[in-house]
Formats: C-alpha cells, structure tokens, sequence
C-alpha cells in the first residue's frame, strides 16, 4: 500500500475511533442523567433494568473490541504490515478493506476459516 492510500485509511480509522468515543462519553453522560432522575416505579420492574443493563454493557464490549482492532490495524499501518494476509502473506483486496479497514485475513483465508470445524473466532489483537 502506498503512503497516500495509507494517510487515507490512517485518517479514516481515527476518525471513527473518535466517533465511538464520543459516542460513548455521550452514551454515558445520557446514562447518569437518567440514573439521577427520578422515576416511575411502573418503569422500575427488575427484567425491563436487567435488559437495559445488559444492552448498555454488550453496545460498550463493542465499542471496545472495535477500538481494539482499529489500535491494531493503525500499528500495522505504522510497520508497514496493513493489508497483508495474517495466513498466506498474500495482499488482502482493496474492496475488503474498504469494507473491513481492520481485516487482518484475505477473503480467502477468511473463508477457509468460516468453513473449519470449531470455526474462527478473531480475538481482539494485541498492540
């Protein structure tokens, strides 16, 4: 990848590295605000906060994996590394990373992946 298609895909990841902050910090701020109001009790039953709850921490694990694979897709860029198969060494195709910008495998190795026994599950990369 070329250093100007890289400043492009750098410049991208950033940028939505800073939405999914700013979402959150918003997420949060909107979550202490309704945790200080004061509420029905008819609204207060134990499953309807038990879901609420769950919901909020699953959207957060998102956010942080996502964080996590951006962090990690901006050090490969840094070392060179970015868009190059994890397995076969082999260039992952343009339109992937258009779609995926933290793909670490080629649709191929992807694929093969997917079809395996006891299937693929990419853990978060460490930096």
């Amino acid at each position: 990848m070329d250093k100007k298609n890289a400043d492009v895909v750098k410049q991208e990841l950033q940028r939505r590295r800073r939405v999914i902050l700013e979402t959150s910090r918003r997420a949060d701020a909107e979550i202490d605000s309704l945790r200080s109001a004061e509420r029905d009790p008819e609204f207060e039953e134990g499953a309807q906060s038990e879901h609420e709850q769950f919901t909020l921490s699953r959207i957060s694990e998102v956010q942080r994996r996502e964080i996590l694979q951006i962090d990690a897709a901006l050090a490969r860029i840094e070392a060179g590394e970015y868009g190059v198969c994890r397995d076969c060494g082999n260039d992952i195709d343009a339109r992937r990373l258009s779609a995926l910008p933290y793909a670490v495998l080629c649709t191929e190795c992807a694929s093969q992946h997917e079809r395996a026994p006891g299937a693929f599950v990419q853990e978060p990369p460490t930096i």
